[in-house]
């Protein structure tokens, strides 16, 4: 809990020239009560201007107060090496504790510490509203940053996957490409060739005869006698180059069913006449032979 008190507190060292002026200043300091009245601690009086010592003790203060008479080469110095942007660099000018004897007088001493440290306080105080600005900018920034941060993370995470997708993609893009190359020289020729249109042999019968038809089988077995040119029936339907052609077909086969329905007798009678067998002739000067006569031996 001490430690917590003590960061609230304003934290002000002051540097002098020497050992006599530090005590007056500790004096005086000690006498204002600044830690009581104006919640001031007075951490370090560095009785010294030497830069390297200086820098040292002066690291971390809120104000630094250089003794000095005036803004001299002292003070020009210590105040371009110690101004930070987390601090204020006030002057104690010994002009003002100073009376006409030369001698330092005390009263003044304590109202000339109390009054640099004020103006140093304000001062202080409106860099820290700057400070708070800058602070509470800065986490808005960072908050932004971080939202950015956590965008581009799934963007980049998207992105990847969109790369996979695409080489996935572009892979099957290839296959495709290869498979319609191979296709492309298979059917090259295709316009080349009869392409044949398949019709319903059943529908067609009846749409063009107006009956039903009863006897499939001699429909193909004409047609697989006779080979007409692009034409092909089977299995109920009859392939061809155009309906009309497989009506002409049709026709043709249908025009031959009647004639052998029609004829059938006379045709079996002349098939049976042709398929008689007649007896050798017989001749009387017919002359056998002996070729046999030794194969019994």
């Amino acid at each position: 809990m001490e430690s917590e008190a003590h960061e609230s507190k304003i934290d002000v060292r002051i540097i002098v020239g020497g050992l006599d002026i530090a005590q007056l200043v500790s004096k005086a300091v000690n006498n204002i009560q600044l830690e009581n009245d104006y919640n001031i601690i007075v951490s370090s009086i560095i009785p010294t201007v030497e830069l390297d010592i200086v820098k040292k003790v002066a690291n971390g203060a809120d104000i630094l107060l250089v003794g000095g008479y005036g803004h001299d080469e002292t003070y020009n110095i210590l105040f371009n090496e110690l101004k930070t942007d987390f601090n204020h660099i006030g002057l104690f000018d010994y002009n003002s504790v100073i009376i006409e004897d030369g001698s330092i007088d005390f009263k003044l001493a304590e109202k000339e510490i109390l009054n640099s440290i004020i103006k140093s306080t304000l001062s202080y105080s409106l860099n820290l509203i700057n400070i708070h600005t800058l602070e509470n900018k800065l986490m808005k920034v960072t908050a932004n940053y971080n939202n950015l941060l956590d965008d581009y993370n799934q963007v980049n995470k998207e992105q990847e996957v969109l790369v996979r997708e695409n080489k996935d993609l572009r892979a099957d893009l290839d296959d495709v490409k290869t498979d319609f190359s191979l296709f492309k020289q298979r059917y090259e020729d295709i316009y080349s060739k009869d392409i044949l249109e398949i019709f319903n042999l059943y529908d067609l019968w009846q749409d063009t005869f107006y009956q039903d038809l009863v006897d499939e089988e001699r429909i193909v077995i004409a047609t697989n006698k006779f080979k007409p040119d692009n034409i092909i029936v089977g299995q109920g339907y009859i392939a061809a180059e155009s309906r009309d052609k497989a009506v002409e077909w049709l026709n043709i086969v249908r025009t031959a069913l009647i004639f052998v329905d029609e004829n059938e007798d006379d045709l079996r009678r002349e098939l049976n006449s042709n398929n008689e067998t007649r007896p050798p002739e017989v001749r009387e000067d017919y002359d056998i032979p002996n070729t046999f006569e030794n194969f019994w031996e």
